[in-house]
């Protein structure tokens, strides 16, 4: 067969995404919104899958993030200056950012959504971030005409990009109607949970079984060490055992070769969390032993330096409870002098 009808597809394939991409920048340019124009506020590895899904759904991705944006300029988002320019050219926003800070700085801040008028505007805040912080820029955000849902997702990286992260959602029925069609691009698993905040509890839930379960592992891989059983041979037997876990699955390997460098969900991030549920459990009187024990693991792993890396790092911390060599580790001071 010719190759030639296969290069004139290309060159065909490449001037359509040429004149899409013009396309979507007339109609940013507009600062109208425009229907099928999606503002994503936080380009990470949450972010970022979310806004490439929504574009293979043939949806313009207008994004803002702190950092330069080439990696999503690449997929063919439209990177914006400011999360206000985002509000300026969409209706619906979607926002996954780290911190309490960041989504103040995001809603009311100097060059935030709302500091001009946001009527017909819905914010989804996917964040996991305090019911009390959502509130008061919904509050900051109603004062100005728009919406803001509660919301957050459960996944990695990987489920995220393969539209299996789950979404919960909360606040607003009707403005949460309205949004379902985008959510429904974004994840195949979307729960409406309720009243506003029952999201943010439902992935607390979420989050406290995923802390016990990356502690628990790390626990078992140091105890089948001191028995004397290879790490490696142990994760290959139990991954798919009676006790194996998506956190199993994905961790324990990486537990056993030090592999926490590459960062798919920081120590820090998780810590974040653990307080917040800490902090809900003595609200409501709620006792949470396993959980307590659990996050004094990660409390001493942020405070032995492994706050930045992957959350596969608290092996380290039970390692060396347990008498033993942290994998990698230990090649580092050797190479090191």
């Amino acid at each position: 067969m010719s190759d030639a009808p296969r290069a004139s597809r290309k060159v065909f394939g490449a001037a359509r995404s040429r004149a899409r991409c013009r396309l979507n920048e007339a109609h940013v340019r507009s600062r109208e919104p425009a229907m099928g124009v999606i503002g994503m506020i936080g380009l990470g590895q949450m972010g970022l899958p979310m806004a490439a899904n929504l574009m293979k759904a043939d949806h313009t991705v207008v994004g803002y993030r702190r950092g330069e944006c080439a990696d999503f300029r690449a997929l063919g988002g439209i990177p914006a200056a400011s999360a206000r320019e985002v509000a300026e050219r969409c209706d619906i926003i979607l926002c996954c950012i780290p911190n309490e800070p960041a989504l103040e700085d995001v809603v009311s801040g100097v060059h935030g959504i709302a500091i001009g008028d946001c009527s017909n505007r819905i914010v989804v805040e996917l964040s996991t971030l305090s019911t009390s912080a959502k509130t008061r820029q919904a509050d900051a955000l109603a004062a100005k005409g728009g919406t803001m849902l509660d919301c957050a997702i459960s996944g990695i990286p990987r489920m995220v990009a393969e539209r299996q992260g789950v979404v919960f959602a909360s606040g607003d029925e009707p403005a949460f109607e309205r949004v379902r069609g985008v959510l429904d691009v974004v994840t195949a698993k979307l729960f409406y949970m309720g009243a506003f905040g029952t999201a943010l509890n439902a992935k607390l839930c979420a989050n406290m079984l995923v802390a016990i379960n990356i502690a628990s592992t790390a626990e078992t891989l140091a105890f089948g060490r001191k028995l004397g059983v290879d790490p490696l041979r142990l994760v290959e037997a139990l991954k798919d055992g009676a006790g194996g876990s998506l956190q199993f699955t994905v961790r324990a390997a990486r537990m056993a070769t030090g592999d926490w460098k590459r960062v798919m969900g920081s120590t820090a991030m998780l810590a974040k969390d653990l307080h917040l549920i800490e902090e809900k459990s003595g609200e409501i009187g709620c006792p949470t032993p396993i959980l307590m024990t659990a996050a004094r693991i990660y409390d001493e792993a942020m405070a032995g330096g492994y706050a930045e890396t992957d959350v596969a790092a608290v092996y380290a911390i039970v390692a060396r409870r347990a008498g033993l060599d942290v994998p990698g580790e230990e090649s580092d001071k050797t190479e090191n002098g």
